[in-house]
């Protein structure tokens, strides 16, 4: 199983104009968060994060790449459902750095809305063995990372937010095929780990400090929808 070379899906107008509008969607991503109200009752007394700039930039350059990536497949029907996972993945990825909590309010209703933006391509190009293995590899992740959460000492980092957020990528991922599922679970692990030793190596974390890792299963999710995955097989 090798990674390859993102190839371009989308003409350059149109990868353009969805960076713009996910910049606007970025913007009222931010100030909807801004307020805090995602926080529970313990966690009001904290801080409110300052910097919310960068939600703009993280949602404009997702649904820039993911337009490229996604822009020309299935004349266009398979985008959104990848366009969605943008916005709650900057939103989400927000809300953990800040509270290491990953709120039911968003990843639940992630369920219903990602299988619903999958039935078009679906229904589309025909192929509901797909949608089959999505719903398969939602299954899957959930339980993998739920045995994970449960037998692991301290849970390895997991919650059970984590836990599901990973059926909703799953399903998302399935889609494709189960390379790109196998991708991002990799990739989340070895991102958060290459962190982690950064932040040990250079004091601003111990081991015993909790890290978020609900980012890394968004970004692992990115790299694997980014780049193709080839099964080498002889």
């Amino acid at each position: 199983m090798t990674l390859a070379l993102p190839h371009q899906g989308a003409p350059w107008w149109a990868i353009t104009v969805l960076a713009l509008v996910g910049a606007a969607v970025g913007a009222g991503l931010s100030r909807v968060l801004a307020d805090g109200r995602y926080r529970t009752a313990a966690e009001r007394d904290r801080p409110l994060p300052r910097h919310l700039w960068w939600l703009v930039v993280a949602v404009a350059a997702a649904w820039a790449s993911l337009t490229f990536r996604f822009g020309a497949l299935f004349h266009w029907s398979l985008l959104p459902a990848y366009l969605y996972l943008g916005v709650v993945g900057a939103a989400l990825t927000f809300i953990d750095l800040d509270v290491h909590r990953l709120p039911d309010l968003i990843v639940l209703p992630s369920y219903p809305i990602a299988f619903a933006l999958l039935l078009v391509p679906t229904v589309v190009t025909g192929r509901w063995g797909w949608l089959g293995r999505a719903v398969l590899a939602a299954l899957v992740l959930f339980v993998v990372y739920l045995v994970l959460a449960l037998i692991s000492p301290g849970g390895a980092g997991l919650g059970f937010g984590d836990v599901k957020l990973a059926g909703v990528l799953g399903l998302l991922l399935g889609w494709l095929g189960w390379g790109t599922v196998i991708v991002s679970v990799l990739g989340a692990f070895v991102l958060s780990g290459v962190v982690a030793v950064i932040l040990l190596v250079t004091g601003r974390a111990s081991r015993s400090t909790q890290i978020a890792f609900g980012p890394y299963m968004i970004l692992g999710a990115w790299v694997a929808l980014m780049f193709p995955v080839h099964v080498m097989t002889g």
